[in-house]
């Protein structure tokens, strides 16, 4: 019975893993028996870590994705696309990924730098001469300043009577000119405080202002396209209904639909992504082979200088002096895992992580459909799965 099972055991297990290769395919029999068996062994803790914090959590659906040396090792879906509904979530399931997408909002800014059409250090006035605020601190913002959280510019703004389409993000641009910065641009740093979806609101309409594309239409053809990320979009009414999952809420200790699907045109470029895990793979496993691309032989959204630029801090975290704030992305120098790449996100409804960790040519991203799992996904479920790697990373 056993030597019936085992087979059959192996091919599901191969059926969840992505263009996944033993280290040595071709040494022995022997070798690769113990190579699949050790695989279906590392499947099965991820399903259990996965479904224990699901259960403890009141979480209704789970994605997960992992590379590995180059390649896509694992996409799996969990649970449910909406509480109380049979479909299920699977590697092709779209989340809203909410602050994820500013990662692809600073990549476009950076493939403009590429192009000669830009600057980071320059002011944002000097793109937007027609920009203005109240608050005549303004005029000292600068795009690297924006990028790295800096600016002074707010948490957030909400655009009264939003049109919801390609005239939302200049309407939302040109509405601030009536408010106040919170500090003097580039005088303050904070994780947390000084953080500012609006900033990269009206990066995206720069992005837009100087390729002369509508944002989404941009990130689409030159980041979504190229990362090879069919099944994304930054709307959610793009997405087939099929692969849509439900936000939901958790509301006196029950789950019920609730939260947001996105946040309006006018909010794209901060936070409006919906993605799976299948693309947000590709996504990892092609900034992975970005980072490897010293020749730039490699055809991707950027050139390997411009990712190492991204990825050089330029502020500390109070909070923690490991923690520090490039271009877009967060990096951490962490004592047993070492340097990592990430963003997280979450909105009413949905939360998310992706970091790559490119001394190890590895990466995951977990989402779920529940904001009031983020500490789950982003602290705790995520770093019992990556612990189950580390130790092949030291050999």
């Amino acid at each position: 019975m056993k030597k019936t099972i085992l087979p059959f055991a192996l091919l599901l297990a191969f059926s969840l893993v992505v263009q996944t290769q033993p280290r040595d395919v071709q040494s022995s029999p022997l070798a690769y028996k113990v190579e699949s068996l050790a695989l279906l062994d590392t499947l099965s803790k991820i399903d259990s870590i996965v479904t224990e914090y699901m259960k403890a959590n009141n979480m209704v659906g789970v994605s997960i994705g992992i590379v590995r040396n180059g390649k896509t090792y694992l996409t799996k879906g969990y649970g449910l696309l909406e509480v109380g509904k049979p479909g299920r979530v699977d590697s092709l399931t779209n989340f809203l990924t909410c602050s994820i997408t500013k990662l692809f909002t600073a990549t476009a800014i950076m493939q403009l730098v590429e192009e000669g059409k830009m600057d980071i250090s320059k002011k944002l006035i000097f793109y937007l001469p027609d920009f203005k605020m109240k608050d005549q601190r303004y005029k000292d913002i600068t795009i690297e300043q924006m990028l790295t959280h800096s600016s002074g510019l707010y948490w957030d703004e909400k655009l009264k009577h939003s049109p919801n389409d390609t005239s939302a993000l200049r309407k939302f641009v040109y509405s601030l000119d009536n408010k106040i910065l919170d500090f003097a641009p580039g005088t303050r740093f904070d994780a947390t405080q000084t953080y500012s979806n609006a900033a990269y609101d009206i990066l995206g309409y720069v992005v837009q202002k100087i390729s002369g594309m509508q944002y989404e239409e941009y990130v689409k053809k030159n980041i979504l396209a190229k990362a090879n990320m069919p099944y994304s979009a930054l709307t959610y009414l793009e997405i087939d209904n099929a692969r849509r999952s439900s936000p939901h809420i958790l509301k006196k200790n029950k789950v019920k639909v609730g939260g947001i699907y996105d946040e309006g045109r006018e909010h794209s470029p901060s936070g409006n992504l919906n993605s799976c895990s299948a693309d947000l793979c590709n996504w990892m496993t092609h900034i992975l082979n970005v980072y490897k691309d010293s020749s730039n032989s490699f055809q991707g959204v950027l050139e390997q200088s411009t990712l190492l630029n991204m990825w050089t801090g330029r502020h500390t975290a109070p909070q923690n002096k490991r923690v520090m704030m490039c271009l877009g992305w967060f990096v951490k120098d962490a004592e047993n895992l070492g340097k990592y790449y990430w963003h997280v996100g979450d909105n009413p409804g949905f939360s998310s992580t992706l970091m790559v960790f490119p001394e190890n040519d590895f990466g995951i991203t977990i989402l779920t459909n529940g904001m009031y799992a983020e500490e789950v996904v982003w602290n705790k479920m995520s770093f019992d799965i990556i612990n189950l790697f580390k130790n092949d990373w030291e050999k």
